[in-house]
């Protein structure tokens, strides 16, 4: 069961449904929500959308942008941290602006084709409780109706929201990690160019900082500092956009007051239920993170769980969801912090500012912050510059298709051999399609960078293991197997060894 029909909620159902596994998605509201919050997601969320078979509509929906800028209070750049590739490193533009009601309609779509799924809009859960056998009874009835029924269930995906009920049931807490702001958005309509560069802007003007970015045709986005919650005007908003728009041309389509925090939930698992995107975390927006984070979570869980219901691995695999999602999600809001304080300090920070942009190349700086190789869970790597951990990248390919076309929906093993037995027993007993490098051209040089002569890859695109170019394994050893038969392998993971199961 998935509760919670938002992004994350919706693409964690459809991953499941195509990797067979049958599921219930229940959504309090009849239809998607229908005022824009989100606004960005960047190359790897379109990958995960590919998985879920519906990244050329979403990025339909999409408008590639540029990247992001520090500017400040008279939007003088700072600091440039450009997003701009057509093809990213997984595949896609790297950068994207959207308006969340089309998003969800597309993700809502790409769900209801398939007949693994149902989804009872117009419903909420009230109650839940634990089996004997592990599985969970979830009490379920219509937000305008007080008859409720039971669905039992395998596992349960609380994809609910920030105020998740479900968090609260499994006795989960969050964590404040130390930052708290309040922001006035106001999501406007102008006919007439602004003339804008095309990416976002957050200016760094102490208690005077805002944001501002286009995120679609004659679409606008505007966030102002205030300094505390509560309700805002409309004659208070008219006076903040004045100095932007004095001939009165932007047509308010809403504004709302939001609390921006940074929080992560202490515990992410207690038996059957699971807890992903804002019921797990919350990021400030400041580097547009946040609804990715979700999609992330339903990435890394969806596979696990297929695995587990199809016999292909025991629970514990479930275990590492936590361990590798924590410590990367930690990164990426802390990361959101780090430019929300930048936004709010004094103005003696800028020449800082000013100096990292005359660094020869700032961009690793913001793939640390948003790519960190995974750890934890059944990672580990043993050299530095090993890509254990990491997300294979994705190439665009000369015919159109892309790199996951050619690995499929399961675990490759990809390697410059012929016939190799080095990892025959994983290929044979978790059903992984072995592909030669010969098969894919474009991964030659990243095998060359590395130094190796194979990888196994899993179905969220991480690097589990690999083969060096002197026939060592790294990652992962096989105890025993066979087809047929069960195969253990063993990662190490500080402070002590990890053992996974599958057959």
């Amino acid at each position: 069961m998935v509760v919670g029909a938002g992004p994350t909620g919706l693409t964690a159902a459809t991953l499941l449904a195509r990797q067979g596994v049958r599921c219930v998605v229940v959504e309090r509201h009849t239809d998607p929500y229908p005022l824009p919050r989100a606004v960005h997601l960047d190359d790897e969320v379109l990958r995960i959308a590919q998985a879920a078979g519906v990244a050329d509509a979403v990025a339909a929906v999409c408008e590639p942008a540029l990247g992001l800028r520090l500017v400040d209070g008279h939007l003088r750049t700072l600091l440039e941290l450009r997003r701009d590739k057509a093809v990213g490193a997984h595949g896609w533009p790297e950068t994207n602006m959207f308006d969340q009601p089309d998003l969800e309609r597309v993700l809502r779509t790409g769900l209801i084709r398939h007949p693994e799924v149902t989804l009872l809009s117009g419903h909420e859960v009230t109650d839940l409780s634990v089996r004997r056998d592990g599985r969970a009874d979830v009490a379920v009835r219509p937000t305008k109706g007080v008859e409720s029924h039971t669905v039992t269930a395998g596992f349960v995906l609380a994809c609910d929201g920030a105020g998740s009920g479900l968090r609260d049931r499994i006795g989960s807490r969050m964590r404040n990690l130390g930052f708290d702001q309040h922001w006035l958005v106001v999501d406007l309509r102008c006919e007439r160019d602004l003339d804008l560069w095309a990416g976002v802007h957050q200016i760094c003007a102490g208690t005077d900082s805002g944001t501002f970015m286009r995120i679609g045709e004659h679409r606008y986005r505007w966030e102002f500092r205030i300094p505390a919650p509560g309700s805002v005007t409309d004659a208070e908003v008219a006076a903040r956009l004045e100095p932007w728009f004095p001939d009165g041309a932007a047509t308010v389509l809403r504004h709302t007051v939001h609390s921006h925090r940074a929080a992560v939930a202490d515990t992410w698992r207690r038996g059957p239920v699971f807890l992903l995107g804002d019921a797990a975390h919350l990021t400030p927006p400041f580097i547009g993170q946040g609804m990715g984070a979700g999609q992330r979570d339903a990435m890394n869980l969806a596979w696990k769980i297929a695995a587990v219901l199809a016999g292909r691995a025991d629970d514990s695999l479930l275990d590492t969801y936590q361990p590798e999602r924590r410590a990367h999600v930690v990164t990426a809001v802390l990361g959101a912090v780090l430019v929300g304080r930048a936004m709010a300090a004094p103005t003696g920070l800028h020449p800082v500012l000013r100096g990292v942009a005359r660094l020869p190349n700032p961009d690793p700086i913001a793939r640390r912050v948003l790519a960190p190789r995974l750890r934890g869970g059944v990672l580990a790597g043993r050299r530095s510059r090993s890509p254990i951990g990491a997300t294979l990248p994705q190439w665009f390919r000369a015919d159109g298709s892309r790199t996951d076309d050619v690995l499929g929906p399961g675990f490759a093993v990809l390697g410059t051999w012929d016939d190799d037995e080095t990892f025959g027993a994983l290929v044979d007993d978790v059903g992984a399609r072995r592909i030669s490098v010969a098969d894919l051209p474009e991964s030659a040089t990243w095998f060359a960078r590395h130094r190796l002569r194979a990888a196994v890859i899993r179905p969220d695109r991480v690097v589990l293991a690999v083969v060096d170019d002197r026939g060592r394994v790294h990652g992962a050893r096989a105890f025993r197997g066979g087809q047929g038969r069960r195969v253990k392998f063993r990662w190490v993971t500080p402070p002590g060894d990890a053992t996974v199961s599958m057959s």
